[in-house]
């Protein structure tokens, strides 16, 4: 099997936030001597970062993208899609690390003209606009965007769910909008960390919230026996990561008491003794052992 479609074996996973057929094709990947390859920085910048955001992980995603960047200054690439011109500058102005200076240098290289790129260039241009409170800038920016990911679904909706927060923050666009469009998309997709978060920034702008109550599919046929909910799964996935209710909490858009009161029935419902071995009781289930 080729690198190049490793790679893409493991894009098609990551941007369904499926991280053990990511990992596992690109441990592969390593082991056929992919290191120094072109396709090495879309490895993290086109898949294992696009896993991380399908899990609510910005944090890791621009760790990955950083990776990208590096692996593609080490072995020049032709393909120009591991993030350097487009994800790094949504992640970038979402973190307030970018300006509009360092946007203006980095989207003069051509790379940056790709309709892959230009739909999350355009994303990150409108989260700029907004910060300064330029509306229609940040507007304009907005459909610029949507016209670019017209046929990249994910892309579309996973931008919107991100500029919707920072939307809310500064006061302009249409969040509520944006984020109902991409719940439901997430929602019907079975990504279930990203329509989760779309429903949490909706109840804290005090929009109504659709009821999900169909996805106890979600929940591992065993965990589903002892009566975990929908919601304490989702906690219980993040507890695989050795993540604390604080990090729970803001992952899932509700409070670290509520994690709190979800890890306490967490423990009763599995006869865990602590925590610590919920946690490794959460890693060792891991998502292939869903239905």
């Amino acid at each position: 099997m080729t690198l190049y479609v490793l790679m893409a074996q493991a894009t098609a996973a990551a941007h369904q936030g499926r991280r053990s057929e990511v990992d596992s094709a690109l441990a592969e990947f390593t082991a056929l001597g992919g290191v120094g390859s072109q396709e090495r920085p879309l490895c993290f910048g086109l898949a294992r970062a696009f896993c991380a955001l399908m899990e609510e992980d910005r944090d890791l995603a621009a760790h990955d993208v950083a990776r990208a960047m590096a692996y593609e200054a080490e072995t020049p690439t032709t393909f120009h899609l591991s993030g350097t011109h487009g994800l790094r500058l949504l992640l970038g102005a979402l973190s307030g690390a970018l300006d509009h200076a360092a946007y203006r240098e980095i989207t003069r290289s051509a790379a940056a003209g790709m309709r892959w790129n230009r739909v999350f260039g355009q994303f990150a241009l409108a989260v700029l606009h907004g910060r300064e409170g330029r509306e229609a800038e940040a507007a304009a920016a907005v459909r610029a965007a949507r016209d670019a990911a017209s046929i990249y679904p994910l892309a579309r909706h996973l931008g919107l769910r991100l500029v919707a927060e920072a939307a809310v923050a500064d006061g302009w666009g249409e969040p509520v909008a944006w984020l109902r469009g991409a719940e439901e998309y997430f929602h019907q997709a079975g990504a279930t960390a990203v329509a989760s978060a779309c429903r949490g920034l909706l109840r804290q702008v005090g929009a109504s919230v659709p009821q999900r109550r169909t996805g106890s599919d979600q929940v591992p046929r065993e965990l589903r026996a002892l009566g975990v909910t929908v919601r304490e799964f989702e906690v219980f996935r993040l507890m695989a990561g050795r993540l604390g209710n604080k990090a729970i909490a803001t992952r899932l858009h509700i409070s670290p008491r509520t994690v709190e009161k979800h890890v306490a029935s967490l423990i009763t419902k599995t006869a865990q003794p602590d925590r610590e071995s919920l946690s490794a009781f959460a890693a060792d289930l891991g998502p292939s052992d869903r239905p």
